[in-house]
């Protein structure tokens, strides 16, 4: 059985358009599972075999492991933290204190404090929510950069969907080694002490998680590490999206370096506004 692939590749790299017939290959689980491991590592040579032998099972695999990936690296951040509620005036940005082991951050200035404890299983439910719609949103964001990028190379917009699932093994490898690294630096930080409004404490996790994050300024080297992680991903990004336009549109590598930029852009931009919406909803 034959499969015919077509694309455009544009006169001042290759030559003229045209279309390339594959011979249909059936893709193993096996190689669903290198694929789906390598994709965020070696780029190029993954996305030059998906582009011959399509398949979706590795791309909805991606979005899943990111979902548990974003999860696992929140949770290692909010088993650490109790909450405690109070009515009063509110403090921004909230005081951050450190005694021994224990790290108090202060939202609100109340007289007394009510001990909530724990992150609670409905917020935790509500954690495993932000994970999954963290996953899609990636994906989607993904989805459409690339699909702008394959129209701004000149090729085929046809494989964004499938390419944009496999970007996100680099975001699989983003949050796993985040979530190492915290786990790392906060290893001797016994707890974080959220003092909240009543209402903030029992309901968003979200906020619960903005304000444990400014634990960090009380670790030394994090605040270094995370911005060096960060920086690193960012330029990562890009280069797994010049990858997907390179190998999946089928494009030169100087008109995949520009669009996998705008990619790379238009997919944070869109990204970071659907995850501050989460953040804010849950």
């Amino acid at each position: 059985m034959l499969a015919v692939q077509c694309f455009y590749i544009s006169a001042g790299s290759y030559g003229r358009g045209g279309c390339v017939t594959f011979r249909g290959q059936e893709v193993s689980p096996g190689e669903v599972f290198k694929r789906v491991l390598l994709a965020g590592i070696d780029p190029f040579r993954v996305f030059a075999d998906v582009a011959r032998r399509p398949d979706t099972a590795g791309a909805f695999a991606c979005m899943l492991l990111l979902a548990f990936a974003h999860f696992l690296s929140n949770s290692v951040l909010v088993a650490k933290v109790v909450v405690y509620a109070g009515k009063g005036e509110k403090i921004a940005p909230p005081a951050v204190t450190v005694d021994g082991a224990v790290c108090k951050v202060v939202a609100v200035n109340a007289t007394s404090y009510r001990r909530l404890g724990p992150v609670s299983e409905e917020q935790y439910a509500a954690l495993n929510m932000l994970a999954l719609g963290y996953a899609l949103t990636t994906w989607v964001a993904w989805a459409l950069g690339l699909w702008l990028a394959y129209k701004l190379a000149g090729g085929s917009p046809s494989p964004a969907v499938l390419m944009s699932g496999y970007v996100l093994s680099s975001k699989v490898y983003e949050n796993l080694t985040r979530a190492a690294l915290l786990a790392m630096f906060l290893r001797d930080l016994g707890r974080i002490e959220l003092y909240v409004e009543p209402s903030q404490g029992a309901q968003r996790v979200g906020a619960l998680l903005n304000l444990a994050s400014a634990a960090f300024t009380t670790v030394e080297g994090l605040p270094t590490a995370v911005a060096v992680h960060a920086a690193f991903f960012t330029v990562w990004s890009a280069v797994v999206a010049t990858a997907a336009v390179n190998r999946g549109g089928f494009t030169s590598l100087p008109r995949s370096i520009a669009a996998g930029l705008a990619a790379y852009v238009l997919a944070s931009a869109i990204q970071s506004l659907a995850y501050s919406a989460l953040m804010l909803a849950l």
